[in-house]
């Protein structure tokens, strides 16, 4: 039996892979994010549906509830993703950072406006 936050956890899912549809197929995800990221939903979708599953890394990790666990994850999970996003950041603004000091120095004489 689904109880309330099961349903809630697996409509908020399904929403994401639509959302996730959606931007691949307006061309702003690969097909390489597109499948990750599926798979995460999906995955999300299968330990919402059988929590039990994890009932065994719980008891090692001595965590009661699925949901500890759950937000325990997530923490972890946005941790990874900021870790990530902040490196790229830093490439592109070295980067952009490049490109101006080559323009800059291509066109010494360039009129100010």
């Amino acid at each position: 039996m689904i109880v309330g936050i099961q349903a809630v956890g697996i409509l908020f899912a399904l929403v994401m892979m639509y959302l996730t549809f959606l931007y691949y197929k307006r061309s702003n995800y690969s097909t390489r994010s597109f499948v990750l990221w599926i798979c995460i939903w999906a995955a999300f979708v299968i330990l919402t549906v059988f929590p039990q599953t994890l009932y065994g890394l719980m008891e090692e990790l001595s965590i009661q509830r699925t949901v500890d666990l759950f937000i325990i994850g997530g923490f972890m999970l946005f941790a990874v993703i900021i870790f990530y996003l902040f490196s790229t950041i830093k490439y592109l603004e070295a980067r952009i950072e490049q490109v101006v000091r080559k323009v800059a120095l291509e066109n010494p004489k360039r009129k100010k406006k």
